[in-house]
């Protein structure tokens, strides 16, 4: 029945080479594939550039297997030779014995295969198969029958070892050459057939949203070993086509890695990511290196290739985990073309639009530069948190983070259940219920539904047929624009976030860059009118509020203002040291009568203060300090409970030459439709509008506010009606003619100082 399944919806398999090797190196007299050649591998030994990647190794498994292969492919070394001898003729793994392991195992072990073909008897070959094939199973079953997710990572480890499986074992005699064809015709299906691995990367435009730890690590990686496998292999380069049909999501996935990469070169620590994942090492320059190999996008693999080096220059010799040199001697480059940079490309960059969101934000690539990361889309498996709408800050360090650890997964009344995915460990908001119904096993924190076991989607159109009613449409971006540079403008639908809880909620992000600033404003409509809400923002380190230092423990401050923190310390990656020294202040602007309060320190560092509970991690290994996993948290709260709440936050990190951050002050529209913040600061003055109604915008004009300054400003008004022609005057001068643009955004500058009337309305029809 799969056969003729397969059959119905796809053209004939890959021919694959007859000759061993065959997978990334081929053999020197095959005529089939594309890539590197033994003898090409083997004069590569004489070069420094790729001695270096030749480290020992001092693991055993199939990991370290492909490596010994490697090497005994590169000399012929008969230890080598032995090392994987002995674990391809005596060992076998499993998804359901070795977990992620399980999976891995089957290419592992088919690789190292291919390698020391030559090298064994016909009966070690044999043996060799046989375990490769009992491994290699499990993965088939688990694609068979498993419940395979489109969206989760098991399948591309699943994928990988059948499709590596089916080329190594191709032309084999029986069982073997059967069970070759049956793997490549299901692994066919899953890359090829409509709405599957192509279809789904397309569709999420080289975006994924399981955590830095998976993504990178494992799901990124597999993908692209599966295809270098059949370039290398086999009359199929799936490289070409891609770009050609499926929306060149390969090189999108370059971009969305190179746009998770902090200034520090550590990755974003977004969804599930243990501490030994924050890294962009151990495996990712190999993956960087196979993205640049595969595309024949010259600018595009430059780019890739020149964030490689960056890579190797901050993690040295810790750049590549051992078991993987191999990679490195084969798909790296030292020679190749780094120009142009990956540092050309856009600094404000929309990933996976329409379906994960994540935006990226920087004030420039040099190490002190700004990055500001907004989470927005959809839900996708539960390695995802329920953070839709949170804003992560980074400049000299960590400054607003996203705190908790991944210490596992379903675990009740634990860290890993009530705290590191929950809404309350990230830069959110909180509309506290108590009569809400939780699921089995999950507290209340009054943060965003609870999305657990949702990983059934075998393909995109049922991923898309299922995601409203099963509440994965977690947000809606309502408007996007970015002007590199200059400033971006971002609004977030998040209604759908809280279930019933909320009629509205919207939260928009103004961020300028060369001021160092970032505007937040959030507005709310509860469904219970005396809802309690509460503004979230995670640090590292102790904040003070207006001045004072907090304590340990859950300090309120009545009226509080200036929410300041610093973070200071190192981080030794293996290249050069990264040096930490950043400051962000916090100036709280709405609701005009508020209370903020500090919670953190021993004892504090993961509270719920609704259950006045801590919910620690048994493994303070998960907890290190580049995880980030913070200690701290500021919540802003209204001193009255009321169905509509308006928060406005104005969030200031500047470089460090640009000393401490300027005073903010509250501006609004003289007839009430407009709210937003005057920032003065040296030379230059930054105003921002939102509208002011429950409802959001458009503002209806005429539209008028006063402000005052000590220099020129820039003003930038959002929610004004879209394409519509206006005239701004200033104090009443001269009119200068503009047009709102598409997303509601009206940016202009003007020279004036000292107190002034801004008006704007709606120019008359010619």
């Amino acid at each position: 029945m799969l056969s003729l399944l397969i059959a119905a919806v796809l053209p004939a398999g890959a021919a694959v080479s007859t000759l061993h090797p065959r997978i990334y190196v081929r053999n020197d007299a095959s005529r089939t594939g594309a890539g590197l050649t033994v003898a090409q591998l083997r004069a590569r030994m004489q070069d420094a550039a790729y001695a270096r990647w030749r480290g020992p190794v001092g693991t055993r498994g199939p990991a370290a297997a492909v490596e010994h292969a490697a090497r005994y492919l590169e000399t012929g070394d008969g230890a080598e030779l032995a090392e994987v001898r002995s674990l391809l003729t005596t060992q076998t793994y499993s998804y359901q014995k070795n977990d992620v392991g399980g999976f891995l195992a089957g290419a592992e072990m088919a690789i190292a295969l291919d390698w020391v073909y030559d090298g064994l008897t016909q009966e070690e070959r044999r043996a060799a198969m046989a375990n490769i094939v009992t491994t290699a199973d499990s993965s088939l079953q688990f694609l068979l029958t498993g419940q395979p997710d489109i969206n989760h990572n098991y399948t591309y480890m699943a994928l990988n070892a059948v499709a590596v499986c089916g080329l190594v074992l191709s032309g084999e005699g029986e069982p073997y050459g059967t069970k070759a064809k049956e793997y490549l015709s299901l692994a066919q299906k899953f890359l090829e057939a409509p709405g599957m691995v192509f279809d789904t990367w397309n569709a999420r435009e080289g975006a994924w949203g399981e955590g830095s730890h998976y993504t990178f690590h494992e799901t990124l990686r597999t993908l692209i070993l599966t295809l270098q496998a059949y370039r290398s292999a086999s009359d199929t380069d799936y490289f070409p086509g891609i770009r050609r049909e499926h929306g060149s999501f390969i090189s999108k996935a370059g971009r969305f890695l190179i746009a998770c990469t902090r200034p520090d070169m550590t990755f974003e620590r977004t969804g599930d990511t243990l501490a030994s994942r924050a890294v962009a090492s151990l495996t990712v320059p190999l993956t960087v290196e196979m993205l640049a190999a595969g595309t024949d996008d010259a600018a595009e693999s430059a780019r890739l290739r020149s964030f490689s080096r960056a890579l190797i220059d901050a993690y040295g010799l810790k750049a590549m985990h051992a078991e993987y040199g191999w990679g490195m001697r084969i798909f790296h480059d030292p020679r190749a073309s780094l120009e142009p940079s990956y540092t050309t490309l856009p600094r404000f960059q929309r990933l996976g639009a329409g379906t994960y969101e994540q935006f990226t934000l920087r004030s420039g690539w040099v190490p002190d530069s700004a990055m500001v990361t907004i989470v927005a889309g959809d839900h996708y498996t539960d390695h995802q948190h329920f953070d839709k709408g949170q804003f992560l800050i980074y400049r000299n360090g960590g400054l607003a983070i996203d705190s908790g650890a991944y210490s596992g997964m379903y675990q009740p009344g634990k860290h890993a259940n009530e705290y590191a995915p929950r809404t309350l460990a990230h830069n959110c908001l909180l509309v506290y219920d108590a009569a809400q119904q939780m699921p089995k096993g999950y507290d209340n924190d009054g943060g965003q539904t609870i999305l657990r076991g949702k990983q059934h989607h075998g393909d995109w159109p049922t991923y898309l047929a299922h995601r409203d009613a099963e509440g994965l449409h977690t947000a809606q971006v309502e408007a996007s624009d970015l002007q590199q540079d200059r400033y971006a403008y971002i609004r977030v639908n998040l209604s759908s976030a809280y279930g019933g809880r909320v009629e509205r909620y919207d939260r928009q992000f103004a961020y300028v860059p060369g001021a160092g600033l970032l505007v937040v404003f959030d507005r709310v409509s509860s469904t219970l009118a005396l809802a309690e809400k509460r503004w979230l923002l995670h640090f590292q380190d102790p904040p003070s509020v207006d001045g004072r230092l907090a304590p340990a423990g859950v300090e309120s401050y009545p009226g509080g203002s200036v929410t300041a923190v610093r973070h200071r310390g190192s981080l030794e990656l293996g290249g050069p040291p990264v040096r930490y020294d950043g400051t962000l202040s916090v100036e709280t602007l709405l609701p005009v009568e508020r209370t903020i309060t500090t919670v953190g320190g021993e004892g504090f560092e993961f509270y719920s203060r609704f259950l006045e509970k801590n919910y620690p991690v048994a493994d303070a290994r998960v907890t290190a300090s580049i995880r980030e996993s913070g200690a701290w948290r500021m919540e802003v709260a209204p001193e009255k409970k009321a169905r509509d709440d308006q928060f406005l936050n104005v969030l200031q990190f500047p470089a460090p030459a640009d000393g401490a951050g300027r005073q903010a002050s509250l501006v609004r529209d003289t007839a009430g439709g407009a709210t937003g913040v005057h920032v003065q600061r040296d030379g230059r003055a930054e105003v921002v509008l939102f509208s002011s109604a429950a409802s959001g915008g458009p503002i209806t004009l005429p539209l008028e506010y006063r402000v005052t300054t000590s220099s020129a400003a820039s003003h930038l008004l959002t929610e004004l009606p879209p394409s519509a022609e206006v005239l701004i005057r200033i104090n009443g001068g001269a009119a200068m003619r503009r047009h709102v643009n598409g997303q509601g955004v009206l940016q202009f500058d003007d020279a004036g100082r000292g107190a002034r009337v801004v008006t704007v309305r709606l120019a008359a029809r010619q």
